[in-house]
């Protein structure tokens, strides 16, 4: 009995050093495996909503009929993957339940990508630019652009992207400053910090963040602070909102082979331990 636990027991720990050198190449195939697989084979994770998603879709849901929500969508190709779920999960929202809104951008390309997501929702609910959403399109400045945006909207934004005068646009009757405006959805990698200080904290708006999911720790004191109403992180933060509203989208889609990865990636850090530690006994 001994020399059975001996033996084998060396065998073990020198299966456990190799497990814990696994070539790198079986890594990234693991790696491929993880994230097209969800996409082959149907496989659905539990998905708990977080207090911070439940914070931008409790505001939304009492949002008036007399005022609008201003969608910042700053941002591009390179954060689509989540930025794009969170924007669609949003107007999602905002367009069921009847809610007017306005798009704006704080870069170029910002402008394309929500009017893009925008018409998609819209062909879904019968919705008609002008009258139930409209493009402010991009607007430069920074922080001067958001203290004046909040004075005066129709002395900053002349047109909307579509070369019509703000003030024959229906939806736009009767908004002329931020006192009309009952929230600000800001989407982006990281989104700016000028709407907390040149709008909730003067005005007192309500301000949410869409943000990528590398960068949300950052946004948490805001949370705390109350300054923020909500936070959706990354694709986790889509799928949540996507789950509030009982649809299934992008969001949902791309959260399984993330949290895949994810499992795999501790899965690993444990074997890599664990192969440190059989070393470590191997060699004593």
């Amino acid at each position: 009995m001994v020399i059975f636990r001996e033996r084998y027991g060396i065998e073990m720990i020198k299966f456990l050093v190799i497990l814990g050198k696994i070539d790198r190449r079986f890594i990234y195939l693991l790696v491929v495996i993880a994230v097209v697989l969800p996409f082959i084979v149907k496989i659905h994770f539990p998905i708990f909503i977080s207090r911070e998603t439940n914070g931008v879709y409790t505001i939304i849901e009492q949002c008036p009929e007399d005022k609008i929500v201003l969608l910042d969508c700053t941002w591009d190709a390179g954060n689509r993957g989540e930025n794009w779920p969170q924007t669609e999960a949003v107007m999602e929202h905002l367009m069921r339940k009847g809610i007017k809104f306005t798009i704006m951008s704080r870069i170029p390309q910002g402008t394309a990508f929500g009017r893009e997501v925008a018409q998609k929702v819209a062909k879904k609910y019968k919705k008609e630019y002008g009258i139930d959403w409209c493009n402010f399109g991009y607007l430069p400045g920074e922080a001067a652009m958001i203290q004046a945006l909040a004075r005066d909207i129709k002395g900053v934004v002349k047109k909307d992207i579509k070369g019509t005068p703000i003030g024959s646009i229906p939806v736009m009757k009767d908004i002329e400053d931020i006192h009309d405006i009952y929230m600000v959805c800001a989407i982006a990698y990281w989104p700016t910090e000028d709407w907390l200080r040149f709008v909730q904290g003067v005005y007192g708006t309500y301000i949410g963040f869409c943000s990528s999911a590398i960068v949300s720790s950052a946004m948490y004191p805001f949370l705390d602070s109350k300054q923020l109403c909500g936070l959706l992180v990354g694709v986790r933060g889509a799928a949540e909102y996507e789950r509030l509203l009982n649809i299934k989208e992008l969001g949902t889609e791309l959260i399984v082979p993330q949290s895949m990865v994810h499992l795999l990636i501790v899965v690993l850090i444990i074997l890599a331990n664990i192969g440190f530690w059989a070393e470590r006994r191997e060699r004593k």
